[in-house]
This record gives C-alpha cells, structure tokens and sequence, in this order.
C-alpha cells in the first residue's frame, strides 16, 4: 500500500526546511529567485539538481547525510566560534535584498539591523508556533531572540532545528496515529473514547449539551471532562455546581485523564470539595502527584505555588524548587506558569526576565499578563511610559471570555481612558463607554462601584437626565452594603 506524505511547504503548520525555503522566497524582492539557488547558498555547493531540492522541501525524502553532516560540523565549531554562520546568513540576506552581485560578508550587526530578515523571522516564529513537535523551549528562545533584534542568533536556531531535527518525510497516517498515541499513552483511554467524542463534535448541534450527557453517562472520559468544566464553570445551571463536576471529573480521572486528575485535586485544594482540612489537603497533593506523573502541565505550576506560598502544612517553601516546577509546566505548555514565574523575577527585580515571561503569557492570549504589561505602560514601571501600549494591552486583556478575563483590564480602560479621554493616542473621553465597562465587573471588583459613582455623578452634572440621577444613587446605595 502506498504511503502518503504530508507536504512540509505549503502552509505554516510546519517548522521545516521546505517553509524556511518558502518564506524567504516569499519576502525576497528577487523576482528569479529558485529555491536552488538558496540550497547552494546554505550547504556551499554547485552539484544539486532542482528535482532533488524539490523533494528536500517538499519534505518527500530526508536531507541527504551529507548535508546534515556539514551543518553538524558547522555547529560543533559555532561553539567556540559565533561568527561561524556570518556568511551564509550573510548571502541569504543577499538574496533577500536581490543583492546578488554582493555576497559579501556582512557583520552580525548589519544582519540583525536588516529590514526583509527581520520578515523573514515573524514569519517563522509564527509557524514554529504551529507546529506540535517545536518544543516550547525553542519557541520561547526565538521570541527572545526576536524581542532583543537578535536575528543571527534566530536564524542559527532555526537552521539547527529544520535540517538537524525537524523528522521528514512524514506520512499522513502515520503522523496522526502518533499524535494521538504520545498523547494518551500513560493512559486508560482507548482509540474508540475518542472516536466517540470527536463524533458528537462533527455530527451534534452547537450546543451538544445533550450529547456530551448522553455520551458521559456511559462513561466516556472527554465527555465526562466536558461536563465536569461546564459545571465547574456554572455554564449548565447559571452557578457552579461543584459537587456534580466533581463526580464528572472522578470518572474522567479513572481513565488516567490528566487535566482530570489535577481538577479534582485543585477541587479539593481551592476548597469547592471538602473543608480544606489537613485530609483535604493531603489529597489534594495526592491527585496532584498523580497528574504530574501523567505530565499534566496544570500539576507541575500548582505544585510550583505550593513551593512558592507554603499552603501545604508538610511541605516547606522552597523559591528554587517552585522555581523548577513553573519551569517544568513550561516545557509542558502552560501559560499560567509564565505569569508565576515573572512574578518571581518581578519581586526579585529582575524586571527583563519578569517581562519577558509576561509578554509569552500574554502573546498566547493571557488576560491576566496583558493587563499587567498595560500597567507597566501607563506607568513607566520598568519600561519607558507609553500610553498607546498600554491602551493596546489593556484592550487585548478585554477581549477575553468571562471564565479567564482580568477585570482589572476593564477598570483600567474604563478610569484612565474613557472617563478622561486621552486625546494624545485619539481616545476620545465616553462615560457611557466607561460606566459600560465597569458594570461588567461591578460584581467581580469592589472598586469598580466608586468609580460607577464617579461616572455618573459627572453623567448626571452634564444631562440633568433623571436616568443617571436614578443609577447614581442606585450604586451609592450598593456602595454602603458592600
């Protein structure tokens, strides 16, 4: 039976050679630029035919030993010797540029400062998002190296990565049969639980509350998992039921489910199950240990809380070691360790590195992080004040559901650019849009109610309108009880 390859170069799901080749094509200004050309240039040779190229980045056979021994031995002397690549980005930059009568070699600080390279990076960056196999340690490493305009060093590691590493040819079948086995290996789920699941998903309406009931009922773990989120997060009733999310969350972790088994934990540990007795405690640890041995990401930045706050009464706080356990939830792809870690930095006033670890947070969509680098922004805390920024950020930080936003993001927007307007960056001052943005948190954040008093207030001294008169004294009134 024929095999049938995935194509590593016609769209940006892939970190490979074939789209390292793809994308510098698309933003070089060379109207007669082959991919060949490109080959040459990289692994120093004139003795390749196009066919052969073409197969390299289309990813239907695997780079020729040959060539990946040149770059392995490229690597062992970059070692000692950081310039070792100057010349070939140097020409790549060339060939960017259309440059072609140079290839001239160019000092790092002329690679780095180029315009189409730098392109050429985002471009990149975005796709090894993409990709399943690019660790989040290679991802992280080349946003710092964009971040600081450190394009050299960004086109080394991707270098390293798509001719050393990154496997080809990947077959179809293949490549989907292993993404589903590495991830349910330490597990008890079978291939027919998630076929069931990935069913209701395809045939069920929108809301396919009914199925996934049905579906959990006979005790499918992803169901079960989904409605134990949904009532967790009150979505089925309008409040919480824990008790039932619980009970979904225990069959779903009878299966080895991951997320499953550190949500009971974190059920008993948070105190929606139990009295957060000593007992209670115990067993959150035990479901937390139970989910980090199943690489549960959620396990490994809870245990780095424990470390950093001492909330559990035998184990000892320990900075190094929640240090290593945010680092550890990290590598396993989780977002919230990102903000636990740069709060260390922060307080330990490494303000570089507690911004760095914000800005992944808060580029993979965090509320919370987006939020706290508008804050940096408006005030000018570690970095130079920019009101522009921290609109954006505080903007970003909005645009997030109700279950993970950070209402500070409204409260923020809403007293320090809508109530006053800020002319400088063209927000034009809407206490309608104000008291619109604190009223979605008035239940969520105390403070937001003095400010609704002070939006209306100035609403009222404006209008006369009886209706502002009427909200006035209506949150005056929830002012008092509060």
């Amino acid at each position: 039976m024929n095999k049938n390859f995935i194509r590593l170069n016609t769209n940006d799901n892939y970190f490979s050679f074939g789209n390292f080749c793809r994308v510098v094509k698309e933003v070089s200004e060379n109207k007669y630029f082959v991919q060949t050309d490109l080959f040459e240039i990289m692994f120093d040779t004139e003795d390749v035919a196009d066919s052969t190229v073409n197969n390299y980045c289309t990813g239907f056979r695997p780079i020729n030993i040959k060539y990946k021994n040149y770059y392995r031995d490229l690597f062992d002397s970059y070692k000692t010797n950081k310039k070792v690549f100057t010349s070939i980005i140097s020409n790549i930059v060339d060939l960017l540029n259309d440059d072609t009568f140079s290839y001239s070699t160019k000092t790092i600080r002329m690679i780095n400062e180029d315009k189409k390279l730098y392109r050429v990076c985002e471009r990149l960056y975005s796709i090894s998002k993409n990709d399943s196999d690019v660790s989040n340690l290679l991802s992280s490493e080349l946003l710092n190296c964009l971040n600081n305009g450190d394009l050299y060093t960004f086109i080394v590691s991707t270098l390293n990565y798509v001719i050393l590493e990154k496997k080809q040819p990947i077959y179809i079948e293949e490549n989907i049969n292993n993404l589903i086995e590495k991830s349910i290996y330490d597990t008890n789920i079978s291939m027919k639980d998630i076929q069931e699941f990935i069913q209701i998903q395809l045939n069920s309406s929108i809301w396919s509350l009914r199925a996934f009931k049905q579906l959990a009922s006979k005790g499918n773990p992803f169901a079960c998992f989904e409605m134990a989120s949904m009532e967790y997060n009150g979505i089925i009733t309008g409040k919480p039921r824990y008790d039932k999310a619980y009970e979904y969350y225990m069959t779903a972790a009878k299966y080895n489910h991951p997320v499953a088994t550190w949500a009971i934990g974190y059920l008993y540990y948070n105190g929606n199950v139990g009295t957060k007795s000593k007992r209670d405690l115990m067993l959150a640890v035990k479901y937390f240990n139970k989910a980090r041995k199943l690489k549960c990401s959620n396990a490994f930045n809870s245990f780095g809380i424990i470390y950093l706050n001492g909330t559990i009464p035998h184990i000892k706080k320990n900075k190094q070691k929640a240090i290593e356990m945010f680092e550890e939830a990290i590598s396993l792809g989780n977002i919230y360790a990102y903000n636990n870690l740069g709060s260390i930095y922060e307080k330990d006033k490494d303000h570089e590195k507690a911004i760095e670890c914000y800005t992944i947070s808060a580029e993979n969509g965090d509320s919370w992080a987006n939020n706290q680098l508008g804050e940096f922004y408006r005030k000018g805390i570690f970095v130079k004040k920019d009101l522009k920024k921290a609109f954006e950020y505080y903007d970003k930080s909005s645009d997030s559901t109700q279950f993970t936003m950070c209402p500070w993001a409204y409260y923020n927007l809403a007293k320090y650019f809508y109530s006053t307007g800020c002319i400088e960056i063209g927000v034009k001052k809407d206490l309608n849009k104000a008291a619109e943005l604190l009223q979605y948190i008035e239940n969520k954040l105390p403070e937001s109610i003095v400010e609704l008093i002070n939006v209306y207030q100035e609403l009222y001294k404006e209008t006369s309108n009886d209706f502002y008169l009427d909200k006035l004294n209506f949150y005056k009134t929830k002012n008092k009880k509060a």
